[in-house]
């Protein structure tokens, strides 16, 4: 046990500094300061009207921060607010975050855990009373990274615990016999045959045990880590003759990509599956990640990445047409992947780029918080009016800010 606690905390040391491309490099080239003011307006924002007397966190907010709907809450909105009450707590070392977030991972733990069957319902209300009890893989993908984020900041041993008995209802009844994972399940996680997949949950499954790895040292975790990433790069990955490579977002039953209108590539998800891989050889995942990881971001930039005015674009067609719509997390997760990157002037003068975008455009300096959109994706009326969750950009902040020069 004392091997297991050492080996973790040491691959929690490496994380800050590495986990989303951190290090000397990245110090000389992040506008520190930016990201430091910005994570301490979200991180306080969200303190003030996320925590509930029952350890929900509410999540559904409009731009003048009036709760949307205060009477539930999904599984990924819950979890994902977790995750950001323990980033402020180690940004701030405020004890009122380490009270919310354990308080929500408690609630995690009541509520929203199925005793009987596993796993985690998708929706409750304040009071405890389950709204939906279908298993949803994303939100169980969120539910993962929360307990192990929470398992590792406390040093608690019922939060790691509670991770690796998670992991273990995800491994056993929600992944395939190929590799994948079910997108979702009725509550007792009946077999049932699904028509089409997402890579989506993958991807922030393959997130969540990078952070299990982090918070326990389990050898397994990092075997079933491996597993699940050569299962997206052998199976769901698509090569391409100029070297690039990129992974589509949906398919059908056998995982073959979709060729239809759903068939698109989210560009965003180029940028977030290439600082996740690069990150993943101080789990110790196979180097070749990395690799793998340059040519993910060569098909990014090719595709994705607007050299007129900065900023990620939001989606392509199989036929190769670029939806040019820029929204909140696409620019949050692009400044990730070339801070991970950073060493190389090209990555660098992107990331200034795509941050001087979302200063000028996505900030709302009225109300506080990000926009959904850069003005012109939103001047038709395509961007919500609600507050987008503080998970993507406390995310990049806190990689910045936490990052050792």
């Amino acid at each position: 046990m004392r091997r297991r606690a050492a080996i973790a905390a040491c691959l929690a040391l490496l994380a800050a500094c590495d986990s989303g491309g951190g290090g000397r490099a990245m110090s000389k080239v992040a506008n520190t300061e930016w990201h430091r003011k910005d994570l301490d307006a979200h991180l306080s924002r969200w303190l003030a009207v996320a925590p509930t007397p029952s350890g929900m966190l509410r999540g559904q907010f409009d731009r003048n921060w009036q709760p949307a709907d205060s009477s539930a809450v999904e599984l990924t909105l819950h979890s994902r607010l977790v995750y950001t009450m323990l980033v402020g707590y180690e940004a701030t070392h405020d004890p009122r975050y380490l009270e919310a977030a354990k308080r929500g991972a408690d609630f995690l733990l009541g509520p929203f855990h199925d005793t009987l069957n596993g796993g985690f319902y998708q929706v409750v209300d304040a009071t405890g009373k389950v709204v939906s009890p279908a298993k949803n893989t994303y939100g169980h993908a969120f539910a993962l990274l929360a307990l192990a984020h929470a398992a590792r900041v406390t040093g608690e041993a019922t939060y790691r615990d509670a991770a690796l008995a998670a992991w273990q209802d995800i491994r056993l009844k929600l992944r395939e016999p190929g590799g994948g994972l079910r997108g979702a399940a009725a509550r007792d996680f009946a077999p049932a045959m699904e028509k089409r997949h997402s890579q989506n949950p993958l991807m922030h499954m393959f997130e969540a045990l990078l952070a299990l790895i982090d918070a326990t040292g389990d050898q397994q975790v990092v075997a079933d880590a491996r597993a699940l990433g050569d299962f997206v790069l052998n199976q769901l990955m698509v090569g391409l003759p100029d070297g690039g490579t990129y992974i589509p977002e949906w398919y059908d039953a056998q995982w073959k990509p979709l060729r239809d209108d759903d068939g698109f590539t989210d560009l965003g998800h180029q940028f977030e599956w290439s600082h996740l891989l690069r990150s993943a050889e101080l789990r110790g995942l196979p180097p070749t990640y990395a690799a793998v990881a340059d040519r993910l971001l060569k098909f990014a930039v090719a595709h994705g990445y607007d050299e007129q005015d900065g900023g990620i674009f939001n989606r392509m067609s199989p036929g190769g047409q670029v939806d040019h719509g820029k929204f909140w997390w696409q620019q949050a997760e692009g400044m990730k992947a070339f801070l991970a990157v950073a060493e190389r002037p090209d990555m660098a003068r992107r990331y200034q780029e795509t941050l001087e975008l979302v200063d000028r455009e996505i900030i709302d300096r009225d109300n506080g918080g990000w926009r959904f959109g850069a003005k012109q994706t939103c001047s038709g009326g395509g961007c919500s009016k609600q507050q987008p969750d503080p998970y993507h950009m406390v995310g990049l902040d806190w990689t910045v800010v936490s990052a050792k020069p």
